[in-house]
């Protein structure tokens, strides 16, 4: 049973490595998306589509197009993405709390 648990020790530091390495990549692909939300304006009866995002104490409003135009399909798809992406890291940082937490409960053994 002892010869097993460097065995599993590894296997977990190989996890951790992995979750690190995934970690790195979704945070590499958020920094290419656009962050911010849509919101959709009528003005003088027209929608359009607004991206609107925090700088500083202020929010600023990026014009993308009107519903239904490939801007906004872009944008929406986008969105989602980042979305995706934020979830994934956050499912990902908590795995690594617990594979740090067990690897240092291991080496205590």
């Amino acid at each position: 049973e002892d010869r097993d648990m460097p065995i599993f020790l590894d296997v977990m530091k190989e996890e951790l490595e992995r979750n690190l390495f995934k970690q790195k990549a979704y945070k590499e692909e958020l920094d290419q998306l656009p962050c911010g939300y849509l919101s959709e304006c009528v003005i003088g009866g027209k929608a359009y589509v607004y991206r609107k995002k925090r700088v500083g104490n202020k929010i600023v409003s990026e014009y993308i197009g009107v519903p239904g135009d490939e801007n906004v399909k872009k944008a929406e798809n986008q969105r989602q993405d980042y979305l995706n992406y934020k979830q994934s890291l956050k499912k990902l940082k908590n795995e690594e709390i617990k594979l740090r937490r067990a690897i240092k409960d291991y080496e205590k053994l």
